[in-house]
């Protein structure tokens, strides 16, 4: 059973329409990513589904419900979203900042309960970055701090988590670190997890579920089969590219490609949205 779709949702930024009439079907207990050039909607589409932003219109439907509807703690108990650019109040300790998790469990004064610190501590723990405890967030390295940042997500103790490009200004090994870390979370835990990812060779390599946008709308989705293709990276990006594979997992991978001619490229009347999710995951 699919928990999460939207069904022809339009987000726009005033007069603008960023996403347009896009219906998608996430994968429960899967990693799907998002990938698209910049400005294809890949942020707007998370923060739509998560409620940051209203959309035009549409639906985004979570367990058979509205999200619109929902109240906000309630929403906040099923979904976290980890912004592409978190910024914490500078003097937090790592403590401090996980314990954020928790607002949507909180009442009255928001005095920590006993539940509290046991969800906090865990979320420590499986994160690897309980040492830090008690070290300000501010003296951390990216790594360290993105780790902190998916801690406090796991606080909130959902099921499904975003994460807006979770690899951005982070060195390889820490990019790694990272991404590892959300595919043991999906496998040991079963969360659901959805991403924006620049690079593509990580995409395929960690996602169950791809999803190519372009300038709003879906140009593939699917396995990282059905979507590192040549013709479909074409469509997307603009490049030539030469599909190989991953000598370690035996997904696709981008070998390397070069930039269109302006003749070359695909007119946009071309592009065919395809919304409806692989029938594996139905």
């Amino acid at each position: 059973m699919v928990r999460l779709y939207t069904e022809a949702l339009n987000v726009s930024y005033g007069e603008r329409l960023i996403v347009t009439d896009l219906t998608v079907q996430i994968p429960d207990q899967k990693i799907t990513t998002i990938i698209g050039p910049n400005g294809c909607g890949k942020s707007t589409l998370l923060k739509a589904m998560t409620r940051i932003i209203a959309h035009k219109s549409g639906k985004i439907m979570l367990d058979g419900k509205s999200i619109s509807g929902e109240n906000t703690k309630h929403l906040a108990k099923k979904m976290a979203l980890l912004p592409q650019t978190p910024e914490s109040s500078s003097g937090l300790n790592v403590g401090e900042l996980v314990s954020y998790g928790r607002y949507p469990y909180q009442k009255g004064f928001g005095r920590l309960t006993k539940r509290d610190i046991e969800v906090i501590d865990w979320a420590l723990n499986v994160t690897g970055t309980a040492e830090y405890k008690d070290s300000p967030v501010d003296e951390l390295s990216g790594g360290q701090r993105q780790r902190v940042w998916i801690a406090m997500s796991l606080a909130q103790e959902t099921d499904i988590i975003f994460l807006d490009e979770p690899t951005t200004y982070l060195d390889m090994a820490h990019q790694l670190e990272v991404l590892e870390l959300l595919q043991k979370l999906n496998r040991e835990q079963n969360r659901t997890i959805i991403m924006v990812l620049h690079d593509l060779n990580q995409a395929a390599r960690f996602a169950d579920y791809i999803i190519a946008l372009k300038k709003g709308q879906i140009v593939k989705a699917g396995t990282c089969k059905d979507v590192i293709q040549a013709d479909v990276l074409k469509e997307v990006f603009h490049i030539d590219a030469e599909i190989g594979r991953d000598p370690r997992t035996n997904k696709p991978m981008c070998m390397t490609y070069n930039l269109l001619e302006e003749g070359d490229m695909i007119h946009e009347k071309t592009t065919h949205p395809i919304p409806a999710l692989a029938g594996s995951y139905s």
